[in-house]
C-alpha cells in the first residue's frame, strides 16, 4: 500500500489512568520489518492493569487486528504476507532461535517476556521510548517488529470479532492443550470473562459432559453469554458453592477446573475441593502474592496435577480463528464495546467493570486517516 503519512493518531497512556490522543510519527519502512494498518484493538485485562500503574507513556493494545500497510522484501518473504493483506498479530515478539522458540514455546522466550526481562519486546506494552514507538494497537498504525508472530485473518471475519483470537486462542490453549478436556469431562470455570468464556466455547468443542462456570453476583450478564455459548451450568459465587456444583456432578468432584477469576484463596480453595482424584487443574489467574492458608497437601493427597498457564500457542491461536470463521458460537455477544481513539480509555475502564453497562469484550476501532 502506498501514499503512508508521516504521522499517525495514537492514545497514549500517559500515567496512571491518564490517555491522551497523539500524533506520533509513522517510521520508515525497511526491509526487514513492516506497519500494520489497525482495524481493530481488543482490550485485555492487561490493559486494565497498566492503565491503572504509574508508568512511562507508552500505546497500549496487544489483541491487534489489521492490513498489512507496508512489509519490506525481507519482512514478506518471513511472514509469508503481502500488502495489503488482512492479519490478526500475537503480542509477542521472540528471538526465533532460543531454546523455548525453537520448540515452539515461543511464548516463554525471555526477549518477550518483560516479567524477566526488563529490555524486553512486546506489543501493547514496550514504552513509547522505544524506537519506534508504535508498540499498540490504540493507534491508526502499529509498526511490525521483524519478529512478529502474524496469522491469516479472513476478509469474512468482522474487525472486532478478530480481536477475539487471542482471547479465544487462551481458552483453547488452558482448556484442551494444558488441562486435555475431552469427550464427556466435568469441567468447572472460575471467572465469566472473555478467558472465562472462551474456555466454555473450547470445553464444548472438546465434547465435555458437563460445563459449569462460577461468577460473582454483577456477573449476571456475563453468565447469561456463557449460557447461549454452550455453558451447561452457571452459578453465582457463595457459601454453598460446592454443595452445589457436587449436586452437579456427584460427591467425587469435578474432571478439570480452570481458574480464569481471582487466583485468590477463595477461589484456589474451592478448586482443589472441588477437583476429583488424580483431576487436573489449571491457574490462569495472575495474583502476584503468596496465598495464605492454600492445603498443599490435598495436591498429594489427591494425586492432582496443578499446571500454571499464561498466554496461547500458534496453533491456538490459529484454532480461535477458524472457530470465530465458522459462526458456530454467537461470539458477537461477547463484543459489548466499540470505542475510538478519543474514547479508548472508556474501553479499558469498560474492561475493568467501571461502566454502568456491562463489558465483556471492548475493542479501540481506529478511525483511518
Amino acid at each position: 500500500m502506498s501514499g503512508l503519512p508521516a504521522t499517525t493518531r495514537a492514545a497514549v497512556m500517559t500515567g496512571k489512568r491518564r490517555m491522551e490522543v497523539r500524533e506520533l510519527p509513522v517510521p520508515v519502512v525497511n526491509p526487514a520489518d513492516g506497519l500494520l494498518l489497525v482495524e481493530a484493538a481488543g482490550v485485555c485485562g492487561a490493559d486494565v492493569g497498566f492503565y491503572n500503574q504509574e508508568l512511562s507513556p507508552r500505546v497500549l493494545g496487544h489483541e491487534n487486528v489489521g492490513i498489512v500497510a507496508a512489509a519490506g522484501r525481507v519482512a514478506a518473504d518471513r511472514w509469508g504476507v503481502k500488502e495489503g493483506d488482512r492479519v490478526a498479530i500475537e503480542e509477542y515478539l521472540p528471538c526465533g532461535h532460543c531454546d523455548f522458540c525453537r520448540s515452539g514455546e515461543y511464548r516463554s522466550c525471555l526477549e518477550s517476556d518483560a516479567s524477566a526481562n526488563p529490555d524486553a519486546l512486546r506489543f501493547g506494552s514496550t514504552p513509547l521510548t522505544t524506537p519506534p514507538a508504535l508498540w499498540g494497537g490504540y493507534s491508526q498504525y502499529l509498526y511490525l517488529h521483524p519478529r512478529s508472530v502474524l496469522h491469516p485473518l479472513p476478509a469474512s471475519i468482522p474487525a472486532v470479532q478478530g480481536s477475539l483470537a487471542l482471547p479465544i486462542g487462551n481458552g483453547y490453549q488452558w482448556t484442551y492443550l494444558d488441562a486435555g478436556v475431552g469427550p464427556g469431562d466435568t469441567v468447572l470455570i472460575f471467572g465469566p470473562g472473555q478467558q472465562g468464556l472462551a474456555c466454555v466455547v473450547a470445553a464444548r468443542e472438546a465434547g465435555a459432559g458437563q460445563i459449569i462456570i462460577v461468577g460473582l453476583e454483577r456477573d449476571a450478564a456475563r453468565l447469561a453469554v456463557a449460557a447461549k455459548l454452550g455453558a451447561h451450568h452457571t452459578l453465582v459465587a457463595g457459601e454453598q458453592l460446592p454443595e452445589r456444583v457436587r449436586a452437579i456432578v456427584g460427591p467425587a468432584g469435578v474432571d478439570v477446573t480452570i481458574d480464569t477469576a481471582a487466583g485468590n484463596e477463595q477461589t484456589v480453595a474451592h478448586a482443589l475441593d472441588l477437583t476429583r482424584k488424580r483431576g487436573r487443574l489449571v491457574f490462569p489467574a495472575s495474583t502476584r502474592r503468596p496465598l495464605a492458608g492454600v492445603d498443599f497437601f490435598k495436591i498429594t493427597r489427591k494425586h492432582l496435577t496443578v499446571k500454571g498457564a499464561r498466554g496461547h500457542s500458534y496453533a491456538a491461536v490459529e484454532w480461535a480463528i477458524a472457530l470465530i470463521g465458522s459462526r458456530r458460537y454467537p461470539l458477537e455477544l461477547m463484543c459489548t464495546l466499540e470505542c475510538g481513539l478519543d474514547d479508548a480509555d472508556r474501553a479499558v475502564r469498560g474492561t475493568g467493570g467501571e461502566l454502568d453497562v456491562p463489558v465483556i469484550h471492548a475493542a479501540v476501532v481506529p478511525a483511518p486517516n
